[in-house]
């Protein structure tokens, strides 16, 4: 009886590395970050210091996506991800030494580097090769490792310097990264042929994206450039929206502890999001999945205006609605690139993503707070935000029909 069961599939471990790449290379790198600044900053550094760690780790991870697709040509994924992962373990051994504003700065460029190489595309490149089917499932599973990352270290990481110290906290999360690095690397390959598989469910019943035909190799120039505007939009309003939550709901007049639920809330939602999306996308195909993301989070941003200080339906509703659209951004773009392209240009149109998703976040994040200098209130950013993330799917929409055609996805 014992030996009918069946031997999962090796690439599901690979879709768990992916998603701990999310937890330590991005959680752990990048977004844990703002966790600690409040600590750092009680060592003496000023307020524009502490933002200046964290403008720096922006710049330092866009740069290195740049580099992105040549530097894993040149070293594969397997030893590419591992020595990406060292920066991180060298970023909190530096930021454990602390004492000045630039030992903190250079602890900020190792860590961009280290998320700009070795999380989201690694991540989505393994995951192609290893998953014929239910890709988008693995996608979603994978990119929820950095709201999990958030949920679980945040809380962890505030007790433990608040018990031990700073610079305790960071040398426990070196050695944190650098036992995950080394699993990681023992359980990692660059391709099912390297453990004498095939692709999971090459074969099989297909997915969407399985019965559909390829991209071509080469896209069309206009095309590449709507692709990048389109996601210079959604970088933009996808930091613009997640990072002002909490000052929109205080400017509405909701109290600090509702305005903290509110990014909680929206972490939570965006989690359960991420694992729910991937499968819709390998259901009903990503076009489809994106326009239901993408129109849920619009619903969001038209509950916005209805804040109001006083109901907290309405203050909790937005932010529920806006986290469960928002899985676009992680989920769409590897889906988006092999829908798009074929196997050979997936890389380079990943990396081009990539690259302008990355420079909208930058381009964008202030907008808001420029807004609110003007008007004295938040609510108008969400309509620009939504006017943004509805151009960027028109843009979508646009390029699929013009690169496949009328292709159906189902």
């Amino acid at each position: 009886m014992f030996h009918s069961i069946r031997k999962p599939h090796y690439a599901w471990i690979i879709c768990l590395c992916g998603l701990w790449l999310f937890v330590t290379n991005m959680g752990l790198c990048s977004n844990i970050l703002s966790v600690y600044l409040p600590f750092i900053e009680g060592t003496g550094l000023s307020d524009s210091m502490g933002s200046a760690i964290l403008s720096i780790r922006c710049l330092s991870s866009f740069a290195a996506t740049f580099v992105v697709e040549r530097y894993y040509r040149r070293l594969g994924l397997r030893r590419g991800i591992f020595i990406a992962s060292l920066f991180g373990v060298a970023s909190a051994l530096v930021y454990s030494i602390g004492g000045s504003a630039f030992v903190y700065y250079t602890g900020a460029v190792l860590g961009g580097i280290c998320y700009g190489l070795g999380a989201i595309y690694p991540s989505a490149l393994m995951l192609t090769r290893w998953f014929h089917t239910h890709r988008g499932l693995a996608i979603g599973i994978s990119s929820a490792g950095s709201g999990v990352s958030i949920m679980i270290f945040s809380p962890v990481v505030s007790a433990l310097v608040l018990r031990y110290s700073l610079q305790t906290t960071f040398l426990l999360q070196a050695g944190f990264m650098l036992i995950s690095a080394a699993c990681v690397f023992l359980l990692l390959r660059d391709d099912p042929a390297q453990k004498g598989l095939s692709p999971y469910g090459e074969g099989g019943v297909s997915s969407v994206k399985a019965r559909e035909q390829e991209g071509p190799a080469q896209l069309p120039a206009l095309v590449m450039w709507m692709l990048a505007l389109m996601m210079l939009l959604i970088g933009g309003a996808g930091q613009a929206f997640s990072g002002h939550l909490s000052v929109l709901a205080r400017s509405c007049g909701y109290t600090v502890r509702a305005a903290a639920t509110v990014v909680s809330l929206q972490g939570m939602v965006l989690v359960c999001s991420k694992l729910l999306s991937g499968g819709v996308a390998d259901r009903f195909g990503p076009r489809r999945c994106t326009t239901l993301l993408i129109a849920i989070f619009l619903l969001g941003c038209a509950a916005v205006q209805f804040m109001n200080g006083v109901s907290l339906f309405w203050c909790f509703v937005p932010p529920c609605l806006m986290g469960f659209g928002a899985s676009v951004y992680n989920v769409g773009p590897p889906l988006w690139a092999g829908d798009l392209s074929d196997k050979a240009g997936y890389p380079k149109l990943l990396k081009w993503l990539q690259i302008f998703y990355n420079l909208g976040g930058i381009l964008f994040s202030a907008v808001p707070g420029i807004i609110a200098d003007h008007t004295g209130e938040y609510k108008s950013s969400y309509i620009l935000i939504a006017g943004m993330m509805l151009v960027s799917l028109l843009i979508l929409l646009w390029s699929y029909r013009r690169v496949l055609g009328n292709r159906s996805d189902a």
